[in-house]
């Protein structure tokens, strides 16, 4: 069957294509023979052949060539999988006769055309070479391109010079100076499938903006403009001959720029972004975008001006979307611009805008990337006739105009100005939005707008898809005759490009085209993504198809019954586009919206009413500011109380104001009557917006109008507050950001204010200075400047930001610039990052006893500009060294906590100081912040006895008890006093249903003082649970009773612990996380700041992988395992983006415990540093269903810099691409959290909800700000979520699983809450509201918490955790049992002893273990496995596990035990060995005396003689015997059984039975001929039993018969 599907697939290919040719050869348009053959070259017409539709056939060697294969095919080793769709190349309306090659060069070939190449020069081959593209049914590689470039070299072709350029998203090269000659070879090779013809590009040459209802006219009411838009925000890329943005409409917004020389980074709002020059040879003017390319021929100048020119001063020639920003993407020559120009920069343009359709240009959020394109040119010359229709959307420019829509770029393209029905090159791509031009008369009135004699018409080609709505061009018609616009900077040379030192200032010219409507088109398109940035490229093309002016009659009613091949689907109309998006509700000011709380009884009316009885208390003052919020205040007086009961009020905000462009005086609505809240004393809200920025005029006052009624339904007089409207603004002209700087600096702007302002500034992030006051009265603009002497501050990279205070009390936004200063050589800068912390244990403390064991820890950080290495570090108290540490190197910006022992001897108030590079060793930059101190008081012990237990005093032997089975409970007693303690009673109690039961005494004979003793309780428990327990001593004379008792639970589990693993990692080098893979699994590090990733092996044994799973990590990390082997991982991380930027997004991936990991899929939009970032994730797998919850820090916030976080969700079901995954943003939003003192949210997917814990500041109830914890639920796929919950105070480091039980889910939480000095751990099961159950929610004191673990299993949820106990960190074990109806919690064992840290936790679905990873203070890092003992899958435990469990040891005394057990049976077999091989020897001496041999002879008929039944075997005889088996390689056995029956293994051991039975018994070998006969020795018997007959040796005196084992006496 694999050799006929090879078959038939190139059967099918071949067939697809005839009929193709069939079809499209009958509708296509041939040039007459006549004028064919006229160009035919007379000496190669004896090979010229034609096939039947007229076009020339390609020869090879004097034959027509053979058809070539057109299907995939076999790549190259070195190739990449196609990027487009297969078979593209199938559908080329220029390639009639289907075979790879277009038409036009097969003309070429046979000399019928010359090449059309802008850039074509003189070939070895005497003809004038081509340009073209070669299109590959896969994505070429290295191989491919060589072959390429040895073809086009053995024909002449040199590379300097020329085109080739290898198109990143379509499967094609693209080439000029191409000879003709070669073509045929190039066209032979494997691989290739469609080789174009390079189409002849050419460009397609106010009152259109308010003709278009985009821009205020006294003509047509409610434009785009009325509303306030204007494009802002929205970056359009011109594709063209280059902009001059030095020209004052595309400069800046502000229009306040005079001064054509500058550069846009010079100005305080520049339009333009980005460039490229796609036309240049210099790879790095298309590079970056740093590039900014001029325009030699003035078109795309034009252009620009038309789709986002402010216009002059005066505000007049405005484009369309004067709020937009400018990419100039250069694509057609100096030259090419009006003579033509060939396709290649056209495809390297586009190219660029694909890879730059997300980049940040460092401006703002909302100048990312690249949001439309306008492109207003096409093919100048028809490659096949003079009745040429264009292209039908498949030629390579086309293909990539596609790829950019899909990438969320709207297309916008000029249909041509050859007045015939033709669309050609970009125009014809499905997705563009193609546009026809009309001449308006330069008339604002739309009732004599016609089409324009020179705009194209259609339908495109087809491109038999079936979808005839692709064919349907032009889309919309917009003015395109007479057009002023920005007008390009003049040369006085003859060549184009020429006297480059003109530049653009502020002239305008006009000109028509289908290049001008495409623009206007374009900023129109702008205006509708500023009303609503989700729209996809094709839903703002149907909503311009459906919201046009309808024009002509319908030229193809069968698909739709308004498009006109003219007009389209209409003239562009802004006011039915406003109707579309925002309804028809949009007179107003206030946008058909109510502030208030309703209308009341209706607009007051208007003129005097009965008498003045509203007063305006606020807002007060003369003036208000514009982009603020205010709130207007007031109440009745008493005139009007005495006039009966107020029944409403009604309020109206009015501006007067002047229009941009200049004009009379007019006065808008902003807040229309509306009543307000409240009579007496009312109130109401209203914004004031940004007027110049926002509704484009220059507002000057604002009036607020109140009206009153009362019961009698009389109306007051209007109370009327004129203000004065003021603008807040500032700007930091030096330095910009990412300077470097040095010495003094003068930092300097511009800033806009009122009544004056108080500058002021800072450094990071300490407290505002006041810095220069400007006095002033009324609105003026300032020169500001600050001096700075950098001196004073470290070098380095530091911000520093500026704001003023205006004379009315409004605050401008922060300004922060960043830059590096430099004043010093390089060399380390050490510096404190906290104070001394004195910790007991890893609890802080702030006095102690004296002999006490403590730790001195403080961070240090090198600011300096290289490593500081052999760094010393001492601790002194009083000056006497005290302990002393050595780093070995700390590279420059690294942050290292270090530790200090101190054991204090003496009492009194200590002077302790941590000392860096106390020998002067190190040369810094600054030496006087190297030695920090604090004052710390030691205190005498109390005199007497202080009985008292500690957290965590009790421990079992053996850590994990086991039901039925005896086990030792201890707990540990300090004597905090300093006299010995003698004769201490101790108690153990039970608790049960009726209270505490005591259960056993003893008494320990000392307690010596500032000392401890163990006691210890011998007792058995019946079943698996918690036992709840309680120790008491008492003792003579003691200091404080009330801590002479300690309640503890104990867990009695069937689990045991294996003994720990030491792991060796590389200095600097820190386990992250581990994973539990059915038994093998993976270690995951930070290293270099990186993930490195460790293989597990059953033995705990690490493996270094080959791979890293991250580079450049940023801190955070997820995983859960899954039974298919496969662990699913998520984590953050950094990278620079083309432009130097830092970024940083979440990756996904899949990984198996070969360190084998799926393709990368990054998850969230880039986001830069400056900007916020994402942390805090957690991860829950359910199915194949995943989710990844975690924080969103969001600075910039839409450019307002609010400091704002959310939690965001990810969802997907078993991706295999980035766009598989759903984000659902701010499910809860609002969160006040620091992400440097965040622990991770916790996400579960339950049966009814989403579930999540996450952290957020709280200040309720004590008035105190602290972090607590909350829980949320809703559906993952909604934002905003209601239902939140304050659960936690001063809460961290939660867990949480969901386990749904007839369609309810119960969550099984657990966290950390308190400081550390007295955190306790909460441990509750819950319904989906966190309401308890009963009697299961416990608090465990736990202080000094460091980690909490949870993992999920069959016997329950395990809860692994670690506190600061009597002798250091400890780590406990604990469960809580999910059973329904049978819920308990048990927590918790100890399972390890002090100075463990506990660091992470896993275990996969079909595992028997949970893997426990933990730093030891003094042995380092360990790792070890818990194991379930009654795994149902696991079988019965071995004898020496039974063993060990029976004599109460953990496996690490029991092995102890099991090596001397060991050692004495060795000993004991090496005795007997001896022994037995002494007897051996003496055996072998007797027999060497007397050797006697005799062979046993069956009769031949004894089977016949023996009957079946005459051997009896009887049930009393057969002993049962229960063997025992050794355990090899149990639980790799017990997983084999999980996934296989034991069937197959039972028939395989059967078999192999019946083999061992059937082997025939071996012969006996008879004495060789020829030698003497042996003397008889032996003599017969008959049994008298079974009546066999044998024979045996003499001299024997009694015998076994061999057939029925009865013994005869000889």
């Amino acid at each position: 069957m694999a050799g006929a599907s090879k078959t038939v697939g190139p059967m099918l290919v071949v067939i697809l294509m005839l009929v193709l040719d069939l079809s499209v050869g009958v509708s296509a348009i041939v040039p007459s023979e006549e004028n064919y053959n006229q160009h035919l070259d007379e000496d190669n017409e004896d090979l010229l052949q034609v096939i039947d539709d007229g076009i020339p056939a390609l020869i090879c060697d004097n034959e027509i060539c053979p058809e070539k294969f057109l299907g995939i095919g076999f790549p190259p080793w070195d190739a990449s999988p196609a990027v487009e769709e297969p078979y593209w190349w199938m559908n080329f309306n220029t390639d009639r006769d289907s075979n790879g090659m277009e038409d036009s060069l097969q003309y070429m070939i046979a000399g019928g055309k010359e090449s059309h190449s802008a850039t074509a020069i003189l070939g070895n081959d005497g003809r004038m070479t081509t340009a073209i593209i070669v299109g590959y049914s896969w994505h070429p590689g290295e191989t491919d391109l060589q072959k390429l470039k040895e073809i086009l070299v053995n024909h002449g072709w040199e590379e300097e010079g020329s085109w080739f350029f290898p198109v990143e998203y379509i499967d094609s090269v693209v080439i000029d100076h191409v000879p003709v000659s070669s073509l045929i070879e190039i066209w032979q090779q494997d691989g290739v499938v469609m080789i174009e013809e390079q189409d002849k590009i050419v460009s397609y040459l106010s009152v259109a903006t308010r003709g278009s209802k985009v821009q205020t006219s006294e003509v047509y009411d409610e434009t785009l403009r009325d509303f306030g838009y204007d494009g802002s925000g929205v970056v359009i890329a011109v594709l063209d001959s280059g902009v001059d943005n030095e020209h004052f409409s595309l400069d800046d917004f502000s229009d306040n720029n005079n001064d054509n020389e500058k550069q846009p980074d010079d100005l305080s709002d520049p339009k333009w972004l980005a460039g490229c020059d796609a036309t240049s040879w210099n790879s790095q003017e298309c590079n970056d975008g740093e590039f900014d390319p001029d325009d030699g021929n003035g078109h795309g100048t034009h252009v620009a001006g038309i789709a986002l020119g402010t216009g002059d001063s005066r505000r007049v020639n405005q484009g369309y979307a004067p709020g937009s920003y400018l990419v100039d993407v250069k694509v057609m020559t100096d030259s090419g611009g009006s003579a033509g120009g060939d396709e290649g920069p056209i495809i390297k343009g586009l190219q660029w805008v694909l890879q730059n359709v997300n980049t940040d240009w460092g401006n703002n959020d909302s100048s990312e990337g690249i949001d439309v394109m306008t492109m207003s040119f096409g093919s100048g010359s028809s490659p096949v006739g003079e009745n040429d229709q264009g292209d039908d959307g498949n030629n390579s420019a086309a293909r990539l105009v596609n790829n950019c829509a899909e990438a969320g770029i709207v297309p916008i393209a000029a249909i041509g100005n050859d007045g015939s029905n033709r669309v050609t090159s970009v125009g014809a791509a499905d997705s563009s939005i193609t546009v026809g031009a009309i001449d308006d008369k330069n008339t604002i009135q739309r009732n004599d707008d016609d089409i324009a004699d020179y705009s194209n018409s259609g339908p495109r080609v087809d491109d038999n898809d079936e979808n005839k709505w692709d064919e349907l061009k032009p889309d919309v018609v917009a003015p395109g005759s007479g057009i002023t616009s920005a007008q390009h900077a003049t040369s006085s040379s003859t060549i184009p490009g020429q006297d480059s030192s003109s530049l653009a200032d502020d002239g305008y010219v006009s000109m028509d085209g289908t290049s001008m409507s495409t623009p206007a088109v374009a900023g129109l398109v702008a205006i509708i993504l500023q009303i609503d940035d989700e729209l996809e490229p094709q839903e703002v093309k149907d909503l311009l198809r459906n919201n046009s002016e309808v024009r002509g009659t319908a030229s193809m009613p069968s698909v739709s019954d308004i498009w006109n091949e003219d007009y389209g689907f209409g003239i562009i109309d802004g006011n039915l586009i406003l109707q579309a998006m925002l309804g028809d509700d949009t007179g107003g000011g206030n946008g058909g919206g109510d502030p208030g709380n309703g209308t009341g009884g209706g607009d007051p009316p208007v003129g005097e009413g009965t008498g003045n009885w509203a007063v305006i208390e606020k807002p007060s003052g003369l003036w208000l500011i514009e982009g603020q919020s205010y709130s207007v205040r007031g109440h009745i007086n008493e005139a009007g109380e005495e006039n009966g009961t107020t029944e409403e009020v009604q309020v109206r905000v009015t501006y007067k104001y002047r229009p941009t462009g200049g004009g009379p005086l007019s006065t808008g609505v902003l807040v229309d009557w509306h009543q307000a809240l409240g009579t007496i004393n009312w109130t109401t809200n209203f914004d004031i917006p940004n007027f110049e920025e926002d509704v484009d005029v220059d507002a000057e006052t604002l009036q607020i109008e109140v009206k009153s009624r009362n019961e009698f339904e009389q109306w007051s007089n209007t109370t009327k507050n004129t203000h004065n409207l003021g603008i807040i603004s500032l700007e930091v002209d030096s330095p910009s950001n990412q300077d470097l700087v040095s010495g003094d600096v003068e930092i300097s702007g511009l800033l806009e204010t009122v009544n004056g302002a108080q500058l002021q500034w800072r450094l990071g992030t300490d407290e505002w200075k006041n810095m220069t006051y400007y006095s002033g009265s009324g609105a003026e603009e300032i020169q500001w400047s600050i001096p700075w002497d950098t001196e004073n501050t470290d070098d380095g990279i530091q911000r520093f930001s500026v704001r003023f205070v205006s004379g009315v009390g409004v605050a401008s936004e922060e300004i922060r610039i960043t830059v590096e200063i430099d004043n010093n050589p390089p060399s380390p800068d050490l510096m404190f990052r906290t104070g001394i912390s004195v910790q007991e244990y890893g609890i802080p403390v702030s006095e102690t006893y004296v002999n006490t064991f403590l730790e001195a820890k403080v961070q240090i950080r090198n600011i300096g500009d290289i490593s500081a290495d052999e760094l010393t570090i001492y601790l002194l108290e009083d000056g006497y060294r005290k302990d002393e540490i050595i780093i070995q190197s700390l590279e420059s910006g690294d942050i290292i906590e270090i530790s200090l022992s101190w054991n204090p001897s003496t009492v009194g108030d200590k002077q302790l100081t941590v000392s860096l590079d106390p020998l002067d060793e190190i040369q810094e930059n600054n030496e006087s912040d190297n030695d920090i101190s604090i004052s710390f008081p030691v205190l005498q012990r109390p005199q007497g006895i202080d009985l008292a237990f500690r957290d965590g005093a009790v421990k079992t032997e053996p850590s994990i008890p086991r039901p039925q089975e005896q086990f030792l409970i201890t707990g540990r007693v300090d004597n905090l006093g300093s006299t010995n303690a003698m004769s201490v009673d101790a108690t153990l109690w039970l608790k049960n249903d009726l209270g505490w039961m005591e259960v056993s005494t003893t008494t320990i004979s000392l307690v010596v003082g500032q000392g401890a003793s163990q006691i210890a309780f011998a007792y058995i428990h019946p079943e698996v649970g918690p036992l709840e327990i309680k120790i008491t001593v008492q003792g003579e004379s003691d200091l404080d009773m009330s801590n002479n008792e300690i309640t503890s639970t104990i867990l009695v589990d069937q689990s045991s612990l294996k003994a720990p693993r030491n792991l060796a990692f590389d200095y600097g080098e820190e386990p992250v996380r581990v994973i539990d893979l059915n038994g093998e699994g993976l270690v995951i590090t930070s290293k270099e700041g990186g993930l490195a990733l460790y293989r597990l092996n059953e033995n705990l044994a690490l493996v270094p992988c080959s791979n890293m799973l991250e580079v450049k990590w940023s801190g955070d990390l997820t995983s859960w395992s899954t039974s298919d082997g496969y662990a699913h991982i998520s984590w953050t991380r950094r990278y620079i983006d083309n432009q130097g930027y830092f970024k940083q997004t979440i990756s996904y991936s899949r990984i198996d415990a070969t360190c084998a990991m799926s393709p990368v899929q990054d998850l969230m939009q880039p986001i830069s540093l400056s900007d916020g970032k994402y942390f805090g994730i957690d991860m829950d797998v359910r199915g194949t269903d995943i989710i990844i919850g975690g924080y969103h820090r969001d600075i910039s916030t839409g450019g307002t810099f609010k400091d704002l976080t959310s939690v965001f969700l990810l969802t997907s079901d078993y991706p295999t691409l980035s766009s598989d995954w759903e984000l659902t943003p701010n499910v809860i939003d609002e969160i006040e959290l620091s992400m440097y003192d965040s622990d991770p949210v916790t996400v579960e997917l339950g049966g009814e909800y989403t579930h999540v814990l996450y952290q957020s500041n709280r200040d309720d109830i004590t008035g105190d700000e602290r972090i607590g914890l909350w829980y949320a639920h809703g559906s993952s796929d909604q934002t905003s979520w209601t239902y939140r919950k304050a659960i936690g105070d001063e809460a961290g480091m939660q867990k949480m699983s969901v386990i749904t039980h007839d369609g309810s889910d119960y969550i099984y939480s657990v966290w950390k809450e308190g400081s550390d000095a007295e955190s306790k751990l909460v441990a509750k099961v819950t319904d989906s509201t966190m309401t308890a159950l009963e009697n299961l929610s416990v608090e465990i004191p736990s202080k000094g918490i460091g980690n909490i673990q949870m993992t999920e299993t069959h016997l329950g949820i395990q809860i692994f955790y670690d506190f600061v106990g009597p002798t250091g960190s400890q780590i406990q074990y604990g469960l809580m049992n999910p059973i329904h109806d049978e819920e308990w919690i048990g927590l918790s064992d100890r399972i390890t002893t002090g100075k463990n840290h506990l660091s992470s936790v896993d275990r996969s679905p079909l595992s028997d273990q949970s893997i426990i990873l933990s730093w030891n203070e003094i042995y380092g890092w360990e790792i070890r496995s818990l194991i379930d003992d009654n795994d149902p899958d696991r079988g019965d435990l071995n004898l020496l596990d039974e063993t060990r469990i029976y004599l109460g040891l953990d496996e690490q005394n029991f092995g102890i035990l099991m090596a001397g057990i060991s050692i004495t049976v060795l000993l004991i077999c090496l005795l007997v060995l001896s022994t037995m091989s002494l007897s051996a020897l003496k055996w072998v001496g007797r027999k060497r005396r007397r050797v006697a041999t005799g062979n046993i002879v069956l009769e031949e008929n004894v089977v016949d003689i023996v009957d079946s039944t005459d051997i009896e075997i009887k049930s009393s005889e057969i002993e049962l015997i229960d063997e025992d088996i050794e355990e090899t390689n149990t639980r790799k056995q017990r997983r084999e059984s999980r996934k296989n029956s034991n069937v197959r293994e039972m028939k395989i051991g059967f078999e192999e039975k019946q083999q061992e039975l059937s082997v025939p018994l071996q012969a006996i070998p008879l004495p060789p001929s020829g030698l003497a006969e042996m003397p008889q020795i032996n003599r017969q018997i008959l049994c008298p039993e079974c009546s066999s007959r044998f024979e045996v040796s003499m001299g024997l005196k009694m015998i076994k018969c061999p057939i029925c084992d009865n013994r005869i006496s000889l």
